[in-house]
């Protein structure tokens, strides 16, 4: 038990100190207008998350070098995952203003819906806040207040339900988080610097930052100055679909091209790594070959649609419109309830040790059940008087979604990413929600807050990291509550500089104008009824299968992971070739080099490569930001 493991509690230090606190005030403010910048003009979203975490940590431990004031491990910790939260919420005041977009935008106006906006969610076009492109003005007033009483609420259900997951996961069942110590090491080694770890870790932030600049930087740079997008390196992945469908017509493939899949792929259980393969390999490729072949009106529409020579892209978006929606759906809320009902043993011990917390537990901050249960019911409660302030009649719908739909999905994401450090939430509940419930074309309904995803399995990963690196796991929250707030303030700000401008989406941030329009449409077509791809049939048998397969193979001690199969039947080809191709190589390396040795080399190789892609990155945004002042022509 883990709990037994923290008898050591007295190790555990504080993260939260005036060194860190002043490192979040430097990622807030100044990385945040960097991650807006790579959203708006690149799109760059998979590994945006390295960019203010590594310059941020980088820069405060070569400081503190000089200085000779040394940031321990547990300010590191808080720096960061803090500047990695920095990621995660920067973009938030886009929102907004994709909203008031949404009011303009042609497909809105093609499906009659762009009127139909309700004011509680953006301002009238006409409006001062609107004309002027600014947020300060009197009718933003209520979609802000809105939106942040739906954001506060979530956040209030994530730390509650994390909390759970903390004494289900770690204290008592002791999972091996597999990618914990990938997090741990980037920060010890950053700290500790001892000889051999520094060398291997710089000798992976090299390579990364040499190839992921190549396969990032380069195109945005090239299109910059010499107006004209080069790619040295496909992205985000080699197109191997028109061979493969030569043999198997309406199969898709190909090989990923960014490196952090296939390294992480070195700590994922091989077995997962393998039926993540399996699992996509059975939906993208034999499954959309069968459905081309086989004449059932469940699959008509793909084969009305395919053609030979489409794109992978397209065959991914198209085949899971026409024939995964529903079964995605069943799996993954079959796998959540499967996971429920093997927790339930657990679960009572989890939630009776928060109700009587050991001397440990005190020592680490956790907090007793009354105080968890205070926090999930004032977000359920705020959540749910939110949305039926706006849309009462739905009540029902807004309970099972605040109440509900968080736990679930916690249950589910969080024993993923403790089991195989891979999380898939379930997709569509709040579309399938909507669509058995409101007419064509009601937008209202569309536009309240909603909580059908949760956090808490990510913060239950980064409470593991905590006490890998010996933090005192309340630190982590206390910063969380010092750092969100200062994000989302930066994030209206710096988001009003560049609304003010330009307007968005525009030329001037071209990755807004080549987006939004797709959005907007997949927005109109979901609230018109035009897609029409949910099957309540294939839902349940989905749900009836996977469940009663891993009930199966658990009783039979098969070799079958329920999880890495759910995982994989909804990633693309190429993304799951590249986990099991880094499972395979790091299987061999592991039998040359030793289990234990290679246990500690790959986190800190990994680590060293994650930390040169956001170097990269960072450098091509600053190369960009300089090529656009310089040669920013008018919108």
């Amino acid at each position: 038990m883990a709990e037994s493991s923290g008898s050591k509690v007295e190790e555990l230090k504080p993260g939260l100190t005036p060194v860190s606190l002043f490192a979040i005030l430097y990622a807030t403010v100044v990385m945040t207008p960097v991650i807006i910048f790579l959203r708006i003009m690149a799109g760059v979203a998979d590994v945006i998350r390295f960019i203010p975490v590594f310059i941020t940590l980088l820069l405060f431990t070569e400081v503190g070098r000089f200085t000779y004031r040394y940031v321990t491990s547990q300010e590191a910790f808080i720096i960061y995952f803090m500047a990695e939260m920095v990621a995660f919420d920067a973009p938030y005041f886009g929102g907004f203003i994709y909203t008031l977009y949404l009011r303009k935008a042609p497909y809105t106006k093609l499906f009659g819906l762009a009127e139909k906006i309700p004011t509680w969610a953006a301002p009238p076009l006409n409006s001062y806040g609107a004309v002027f492109r600014t947020f300060i003005a009197p009718e933003w007033a209520t979609p802000i207040a809105v939106a942040l009483i739906g954001f506060t609420a979530g956040m209030l259900i994530d730390f509650a339900l994390s909390f759970i997951l903390i004494q289900l996961f770690i204290e008592i069942e002791d999972l091996p988080y597999p990618v914990a110590p990938i997090d741990a090491q980037a920060i010890t080694t950053l700290t500790e610097r001892t000889p051999e770890k520094i060398t291997w870790f710089s000798i992976a932030a090299v390579i990364g930052f040499i190839y992921e600049f190549i396969l990032y930087g380069m195109p945005s740079i090239t299109e910059t100055f010499l107006k004209t997008k080069i790619h040295f390196i496909p992205y985000p992945w080699i197109d191997l679909t028109s061979l493969i469908e030569k043999v198997l017509p309406g199969a898709m493939f190909g090989i990923a091209t960014d490196i952090s899949m296939f390294v992480v792929g070195w700590v994922v259980p091989f077995d997962a790594a393998m039926w993540i393969f399996i699992g996509s390999l059975c939906t993208f490729v034999i499954g959309n070959f069968l459905a081309l072949k086989i004449p059932h009106p469940a699959f008509a529409e793909w084969q009305r649609e395919w053609t030979p020579g489409l794109s992978l892209s397209w065959l991914w978006q198209r085949s899971v419109y026409n024939i995964w929606a529903s079964p995605l759906i069943g799996l993954t809320l079959g796998a959540s309830l499967y996971v429920f009902v093997r927790s339930i043993k657990y679960m009572g011990k989890a939630l009776d040790s928060l109700r009587k917390l050991t001397e440990v537990s005190r020592a680490k901050g956790y907090l007793s059940l009354k105080y968890v249960l205070l926090m999930w019911i004032t977000g359920v409660i705020l959540g749910i008087a939110i949305d039926c302030l706006l849309v009462p009649e739905l009540w029902y719908v807004w309970s099972f979604i605040w109440a509900i739909v968080p736990f679930l999905q916690a249950i589910l994401v969080g024993r993923m990413i403790a089991e195989i450090g891979i999380g898939t939430g379930i997709p569509y509940i709040r579309e399938a929600l909507l669509l058995a419930t409101t007419s064509p074309g009601y937008v209202d309904p569309w536009m309240v807050p909603s909580k059908t995803t949760t956090a808490a399995g990510i913060i239950a990963h980064r409470i593991k990291v905590a006490l890998l690196t010996k933090t005192k796991p309340i630190d982590y929250y206390k910063a969380s509550v010092i750092a969100i707030p200062a994000i989302i303030f930066a994030s209206f700000v710096f988001w009003s500089l560049f609304w003010s401008m330009a307007p968005i989406p525009s030329a001037m941030y071209p990755w807004t104008a080549i987006s939004w329009p797709v959005q907007s449409l997949n927005f109109a077509l979901w609230v018109s009824r035009s897609l029409q791809i949910f099957k309540p049939v294939q839902i349940v048998s989905a749900i009836v299968f996977i469940f009663v397969i891993s009930a199966i193979a658990e009783k039979f001690k098969l070799p079958f992971s329920y999880l890495g199969f759910v995982a994989g039947a909804g990633m693309v080809p190429p993304f799951a070739l590249n986990y099991f191709l880094g499972a395979l190589v790091g299987r061999y390396i592991e039998k040359k080099v030793g289990k234990e040795r290679w246990e500690v080399l790959r986190s800190v190789i990994i680590a060293g490569l994650f930390c040169g892609t956001g170097l990269a990155v960072g450098l091509a945004v600053a190369i960009l930001l300089v090529g656009r002042s310089i040669w920013g022509a008018p919108y």
